[in-house]
């Protein structure tokens, strides 16, 4: 399976994944740059680094797009087509900062269940059909529709049979898994958000 990393401007910290191709989207450039990673491609407008930190974006990309800063998408949804080919897409540095910037993210995530975004305390994706969770140190599990679905859920502290769901149901937060992994069948699509305190 292919997998595509994007460092979007926020993040802090790179999950340990092994990826096949590692974007930097605008500032989130700087980020590999200054953490010493190399790029194959850094793209954004790049409105918020100076010339100094854009050199150095340069010398750790293999190939840089500079975007203008007047469009109708976001510096994420312009990289976005560039990893079209990838089985999967994991977006740090995605989730806090705007809120508005953060509803696009997860907006783009319920779209396209090849995307993941990730942070310290969250691991946000969609499913829709059968997929094994694993725990993976998250202590929470909570689910959204993303249209009327129907859901079984084993393996964790509230299981679900056959229960129908739609956007706006709001009680299925804070499940918990209760071994390593659970199992989740969906006819429909949903958001899943695996969660730590902060």
């Amino acid at each position: 399976m292919s997998v595509a990393l994007l460092v979007a401007s926020l993040a802090k910290q790179l999950p340990q994944v092994n990826a096949d191709y590692i974007v930097g989207v605008d500032r989130g450039a700087l980020v590999c740059a200054k953490s010493g990673i190399l790029m194959d491609l850094a793209i954004g407008d790049f409105d918020s680094v100076s010339t100094a930190e854009l050199n150095m974006i340069n010398t750790f990309s293999k190939e840089i797009i500079r975007l203008d800063a007047d469009k109708d998408v976001t510096d994420t949804q312009a990289a976005l087509s560039y990893v079209e080919d990838f089985d999967e897409v994991m977006i740090c540095g995605g989730l806090g900062g705007r809120i508005d910037h953060q509803q696009i993210n997860i907006g783009l995530v319920k779209k396209d269940i090849r995307l993941c975004l990730w942070d310290d305390h969250h691991l946000i994706y969609a499913v829709d059909g059968d997929k094994t969770i694993k725990k993976a140190g998250y202590r929470y599990l909570s689910l959204f529709a993303c249209e009327e679905s129907t859901v079984d859920l084993s393996g964790v502290k509230y299981p679900l049979s056959n229960r129908k769901i739609n956007e706006n149901d709001l009680y299925l937060v804070s499940n918990e898994i209760s071994d390593e992994e659970a199992f989740i069948r969906v006819n429909g699509k949903v958001l899943i958000i695996q969660s730590n305190d902060a």
